[in-house]
This record gives C-alpha cells, sequence and structure tokens, in this order.
C-alpha cells in the first residue's frame, strides 16, 4: 500500500494543510447529538497534554499538492467550525475547508445548524477561556493522518478501517468499494456522475423512496428471499450481498454471457450512428443476477429507484388505484402491517422485473392474498413471521423465481383463509378481499 504519511497530526498542522473535499465525498451529515458528543470530550479531557480523537485517511493528488479527503471530512468540518468560533481576533487561524463550495443543501443546513450549536456552547465562555479551549483544539488534539498516494488504496484503507467497528452506513460502504472498483476502467466525470446520482438518491428531492430504502427493504430483501435466506436487517455486515464480479478481471465461464451482454450494450451506445439517432440502450437488469461491480452497480440501484417509484409513488403509478383501495385501511400503519406491505411491494416488483406490465392487476391481486394472508392468520406480526413466509420454498417469491411465463404466476393459488383467528374490522376488510380475489383465479 502506498502510504506516505502515518502519524499523528495537531489539528493546527492539518487545518493549515491544503485539505479539499473532493465530488464523490458524501454530504455533510452530522447531527446536533455529533457535535455535542465531539464538544463533551474536547472539554472533558481539556486538562490532557494531548487527546487524540481519531484517524483521518487523505489522498495525495499527484497533479498538485492538494490533500483530498477520504475519511474524516464530518470530523475536520466540526473542528473547523469550532475554532473558527472560538478564534474571535481572526489571526490564529483560517479555514479553507470552510471556503469549499458546497452544492448539497444537506452539507449547507447542516453546518448552518451546527455552526449555531457550537457559537451557544461556546457562548458563555470567557476571552481567556475561549482562548484556551481554542489553544487546546489547535495545538494538542491531535489526528492520526494517514496518507496515500493511490486513490484505490486509500478507498481500500477507508473499507478496512470502516470493517473494524466504526459506525458507517451499508451504503457508504458499498459506494466506496464500487467506486474502487470503477478506478482502472472509467473517467473520473463518469466516476462523478454516479456519485451525484447516489448522493441524490440518499436525500431525494421528490416523493420517490430514498436509495436506504430501496436497497435495505426492497432490493436485499429480494435478494435474499429469492434465495431461501433471511433478509430482516440489511447492515454493514452482510453487504457481500451486493458485491459481484470484475468484468476486467475475472476469467469464469458463468461470466461469458454477463460479459457478452455488457460488450453488446456498450457497443450500441458507442457506435457513431447512435450520436445521430440519440438512442440508447440500458442495462437489462434482473434484481437476482449476479452483481457486477463498478457502474453497473450504481446503475442497478438507479434503476431499481426508478421501477419503484414507477410502479408504487404518486397518482401516475401503475399500481395506483390498488394501493389506494386495498392497502389504506384501519390499522395500515401499525408495524405488522407495515412489514405485510412491504412483502406484497417486494413481490409485485420482483414480478414486474421479469415479466413487465403483463396480467399486472390480476398478478397484483395474488400477491395481496399471498402476503396479507398472515395478516388474517395471525394476531401479532414480527418482521421473523414476514421473514419466514416470504422465504418459504411454497412461497410467491419462489413461484416468480421458477416461472418462464406469466401465466405460471397467473396459476399460483395463495392459501385460502376460511376462519380468521380475530375479526376486528379491518381484519374483516381483508378477509373479503382475500376470498374475492381467491375465487377469480
Amino acid at each position: 500500500m502506498a502510504i506516505v504519511l502515518s502519524t499523528p497530526q495537531t489539528i493546527s498542522h492539518l487545518l493549515a494543510q491544503k485539505l479539499a473535499i473532493p465530488n464523490y465525498q458524501r454530504a455533510y451529515k452530522w447531527q446536533p447529538k455529533h457535535v455535542n458528543q465531539l464538544i463533551d470530550d474536547i472539554f472533558h479531557h481539556r486538562i490532557k497534554p494531548c487527546y487524540r480523537l481519531g484517524t483521518v485517511v487523505l489522498h495525495q493528488d499527484k497533479d498538485n499538492d492538494v490533500l483530498n479527503i477520504v475519511d474524516g471530512q464530518q470530523r475536520l468540518l466540526t473542528l473547523s467550525l469550532l475554532c473558527t468560533i472560538l478564534n474571535e481576533s481572526g489571526k490564529l487561524i483560517s479555514s479553507p475547508l470552510l471556503e469549499h463550495k458546497f452544492e448539497s443543501s444537506v452539507s449547507i443546513e447542516n453546518l448552518k445548524c451546527n455552526a449555531q450549536i457550537i457559537a451557544k456552547r461556546v457562548g458563555s465562555l470567557s476571552g481567556i477561556e475561549r482562548q484556551e479551549l481554542l489553544n487546546f483544539v489547535l495545538n494538542k488534539c491531535e489526528l492520526i493522518q494517514v496518507t496515500l498516494d493511490d486513490l484505490s488504496e486509500a478507498f481500500q484503507f477507508f473499507d478496512s478501517q470502516n470493517a473494524r467497528g466504526k459506525a458507517l452506513a451499508p451504503h457508504d460502504l458499498l459506494k466506496a468499494f464500487h467506486l474502487r472498483e470503477m478506478m482502472d476502467s472509467s473517467e473520473q466525470s463518469e466516476r462523478l456522475h454516479h456519485v451525484s446520482l447516489w448522493e441524490k438518491g440518499i436525500n431525494p428531492d421528490d416523493n420517490s423512496a430514498n436509495l436506504h430504502t430501496i436497497m435495505g427493504e426492497f432490493l436485499f430483501r429480494m435478494r435474499r428471499w429469492i434465495d431461501g435466506d433471511y433478509g430482516i436487517q440489511f447492515s454493514r455486515h452482510n453487504i457481500d450481498v451486493f458485491k459481484g464480479i470484475n468484468l476486467d478481471k475475472t476469467q469464469y465461464v458463468y461470466a461469458d454471457a454477463i460479459l457478452a451482454l455488457n460488450y453488446a450494450v456498450e457497443s450500441f451506445n458507442t457506435d457513431i450512428a447512435r450520436k445521430w439517432d440519440r438512442q440508447t440502450k440500458n442495462y437489462p437488469f434482473q434484481v437476482d443476477q449476479v452483481i457486477i461491480n463498478g457502474k453497473r452497480f450504481f446503475e442497478y440501484v438507479q434503476h431499481y429507484i426508478a421501477m419503484h417509484s414507477k410502479l408504487f409513488v404518486g397518482e401516475k403509478a401503475l399500481l395506483n388505484s390498488f394501493l389506494n383501495q386495498h392497502t389504506k385501511y384501519p390499522g395500515c400503519f401499525r408495524k405488522g402491517d407495515v412489514y405485510v406491505k412491504n412483502l406484497f411491494l417486494c413481490s409485485v416488483m420482483y414480478y414486474y422485473d421479469k415479466f413487465g406490465d403483463v396480467e399486472l392487476e390480476k398478478v397484483a391481486q395474488i400477491c395481496f392474498c399471498w402476503s396479507y394472508s398472515l395478516r388474517l392468520e395471525l394476531q401479532r406480526i414480527g418482521i421473523e413471521s414476514v421473514d419466514n413466509h416470504a422465504k418459504a420454498r411454497s412461497g410467491l417469491l419462489r413461484a416468480i423465481s421458477k416461472a418462464i411465463h406469466s401465466q405460471q404466476v397467473l396459476n399460483y393459488q395463495p392459501r385460502y383463509i376460511q376462519e380468521p383467528k380475530f375479526t376486528n374490522a379491518m381484519d374483516v376488510q381483508a378477509s373479503i378481499k382475500a376470498m374475492t380475489f381467491g375465487s377469480s383465479h
């Protein structure tokens, strides 16, 4: 690993360097609890001769002397805010990081909010106390600076650091992994494009589901359930579900068909004739396919964000009327009912992924009966009950997986519930629907 530097550095020395926030970085997301915790720690340890705050990973750009922040952006920005607010004279520190042009509205709002929190926390200090605290932060607080001259290695180091226990969301770890997979086969502009879409997906501007929901409650669960495995919780411990093969490096025979399809799509889109008619072809993803590392992974996630919206979000969604008619009832927001609805939506999405809108309304009825039968059988529904129902060998997801024609899914018979265990108003309604749907198939 091409480590240029690995040594403790004072905050003063770190902030004096030419630090930059690259475009592939996630937004600044520290909440008040994180800021308050950092300030509490600093106040608690300010009598010590030295206090270490963690590690920062930097990438040294070969074309200039700028150090891009790979890991540690949240802490460095917060420390910059703290030092700037403490530094009333303006002579002890300048903070180039805060001069960065932030494009994300999330970053801007969090910086404003956290600046107010810091100002309030230190507002009661006297001038001497502020200077003493600033001196402690600048000259006695340290971060381990790890600087690498290879961006791929920097991401790998970042990945290994977080695998040892630092709390990062699984989608952040996957972003780092798949960006690293793109390093040898893509231009920087292409990587920045995918990172931009990724960050927008985390906090979408419209009513579409966010990226974490799509990955954790749909893609992760479908991929696991189809394999007959548990799909309860998506975390950093099972992100391998979204890691696959690098097409530039694999030599396995089973990958030949994937390579051929990928080549066909690339050839079509780079054909000079396509520049004339402006036609493009998207990669034909399947939810349970082998993951293609790198840009195809990013495209895969965006594809299913769009599919979820097309099926379920807004008045123009293909199943908007069905959802309004059948999934909105007194008690539909109970935790168990939310789990059942998620199972229903996953089953519909899995069918649509394979057969498109062929007989979609009829299949939605079957998916509804199969999913909501749990609501009639069980008085209390936990995610474990939904999990067991979803991965069952005789379940609907397995039937869709095996089906070659849509008619095979239409022939699936959800279990008929004759005597529900309890009969509140919601269950009577669902029971009637289940019997009505069941009698028509």
